[in-house]
């Protein structure tokens, strides 16, 4: 059997050349001797989860593609902290009075504000997990308010309890490279929890003894003691609670925000409570930057209620464009989701890697045919880990159809956002050959009217008149326009290259030219003085319609 030592001693394959594919190199090389590898994620739901928590998520799926393209075993978890305190109401919640009465609960027993589920934590987890699955993206989700209460993380506790100076000696450290005045206090014992009355967490803990912490709530004076074997409302701090589960769950990778990452930080401190206390070792990590939305200042905060989601992105953008987006930037560096014309400008990006993945490959000699082909496998590998099935792009394989964006925004609005009269226009030309350049073909559809809808700006967008207009005309314009009748009169389903040809010799014989003339056709059909080519337009809308637009004026 080959195992992990063995993948990572194999010449580097020059296919493998992705920021991920280095950090599951890096896996391999820290793990020779395992058979399965465990790559990590996670979130505290405490409000809507967003684009910004994505990024951790999708840094992770990236990495287990990587390993698994390597042939390696891997388990891929994304723990949900629904046993975390609710600290704040975000402002885009309902029921803002409800939910400040649970503040200092655990999430998972705060009530959903929505009444969809059975807490305020499962609304915000069902969202995500629901925005995941178009993407590929299938981890294994672990809630950890039901590991915690069924006394899972038992011996985890026990641990951290008799290791407590030593957390105090790491912990203190820390704060002391960070400049932090203050110290954790003497009696401080590495506990947290909620009360079994009131459910607050104003707790004071005590050792009993060796499987028992005993509590006094500050809030409502309750008392009680807690056997963690059997479980209960008692759980590790934070900066514990993330290297216990390292240990427990044998993580091999695992990122972390870029708040996560600095000197003194959580992860800083998990490398040594992982090491010193539960004798295990840290995951390969990767620290990553923020995600921001294009026009809107800082960071995306689900406190403040202004948040974008994964939902809201796979409106506009195909899953595999989104996917892409995160591809193609390394994790350090900071990302910008738009929604403005640049849209525009990624997809058409998105279109030329597509092209270059699916191109010939390079064949020759020299370092001109070697850097051409490297990129073009860069490509592929690129398009592989943006695809949603982590398909390989194969050599000689035909590129499916998909319409450019700016066309397609043109006959969509042509057909009012008709999305059966849109795919069956590409495949009277041709374009749409099988189910899948139809698949393909209407789930960019779908995202281009939505964006056009909603953000495309308003010189960018048009509407086919419903009801005909009438302008005046001089001599020359309504002989031009009546020649333009009579060719649509003629032949009312006139193609395209049919019609080009009459309208080159259009305005002969007159004083106008087409750059004259054209501004009023325009106006007739969609009320603007410019419009998309005039050609396809009136050929796609088909010649009846057009013709019900501009012959009002010629009475």
């Amino acid at each position: 059997m080959e195992t992990l030592e063995n993948k990572v001693s194999n010449a580097p394959d020059p296919y493998l050349s992705h920021w991920a594919d280095a950090a599951a190199t890096k896996t391999l090389a820290a793990h020779p001797g395992a058979t399965t590898l465990t790559v990590a994620a996670g979130i505290t739901p405490s409000g809507v989860v967003h684009i910004g928590n994505f990024r951790e998520v999708i840094t992770v799926d990236l990495v287990a593609r990587a390993l698994r393209d390597r042939g390696v075993e891997v388990r891929f978890i994304y723990s949900w902290d629904d046993f975390d305190v609710f600290r704040k109401v975000p402002k885009n919640m309902p029921k803002q009075e409800l939910l400040a009465e649970h503040l200092g609960r655990s999430i998972v027993d705060v009530p959903d504000p929505f009444g969809e589920h059975d807490s305020y934590a499962s609304h915000n987890i069902a969202a995500f997990e629901g925005s995941l699955a178009p993407l590929g993206i299938q981890p294994e989700f672990i809630r950890q308010s039901l590991r915690y209460r069924a006394g899972d993380y038992a011996a985890g506790i026990r641990t951290a309890i008799e290791n407590r100076d030593k957390l105090v000696s790491i912990l203190n450290d820390a704060r002391e490279r960070t400049g932090a005045r203050s110290r954790i206090a003497d009696d401080w014992l590495p506990l947290y929890g909620f009360c079994d009355a009131c459910k607050r967490d104003t707790l004071e803990f005590s050792v009993t003894d060796d499987s028992n912490v005993r509590y006094t709530c500050t809030s409502c004076q309750h008392a009680a003691e807690v056997d963690l074997a059997a479980g209960g409302n008692v759980k590790l701090p934070w900066r514990v609670d993330w290297p216990m589960r390292w240990a427990e769950e044998q993580v091999a990778f695992e990122p972390g925000g870029k708040d996560h990452s600095s000197a003194g930080g959580s992860y800083d401190t998990a490398q040594h409570i992982v090491r010193e206390v539960y004798g295990g070792t840290a995951p390969q990590y990767v620290g990553y930057d923020f995600v921001r939305v294009k026009g809107r200042g800082g960071k995306i905060s689900s406190s403040k209620g202004d948040v974008v989601t994964v939902a809201d992105c796979l409106k506009i953008y195909e899953p595999e464009i989104l996917r892409w987006i995160f591809v193609g930037t390394r994790p350090n560096r900071e990302l910008q989701i738009s929604f403005d014309l640049d849209v525009i400008k990624l997809y058409e990006d998105y279109d030329r890697a597509r092209r270059l993945a699916y191109s010939p490959r390079e064949v020759g000699s020299g370092k001109k045919a070697e850097r051409k082909e490297k990129k073009r496998l860069a490509a592929q590998r690129t398009m592989q880990l943006s695809s949603v099935d982590n398909r390989r792009v194969e050599d000689g394989a035909r590129m499916p159809f998909q319409p450019q964006f700016r066309h397609l925004s043109m006959i969509l609005q042509i057909h009012d956002g008709d999305l059966d009269g849109t795919i069956s226009h590409y495949e009277q030309t041709g374009e749409i050959q099988d189910d899948e350049d139809r698949r393909l073909s209407r789930q960019r559809a779908r995202c281009v009217w939505n964006w056009i809808e909603k953000y495309a700006p308003p010189d960018f967008r048009y509407r086919i008149r419903e009801q005909p207009v009438t302008r005046e005309l001089s001599a020359d314009q309504a002989t031009v326009l009546g020649r333009v009748v009579a060719v649509l009169r003629d032949k009312p389903d006139i193609s395209e290259p049919e019609l080009i040809p009459h309208m080159k010799t259009l305005c002969e014989g007159t004083e106008l030219s087409n750059k004259e003339f054209f501004p009023l056709a325009y106006e007739l059909l969609i009320g603007r003085p410019k419009g998309p080519k005039l050609t396809t337009l009136v050929t796609t809308m088909g010649g009846a319609r057009a013709l019900s637009l501009l012959e009002p004026s010629l009475r």
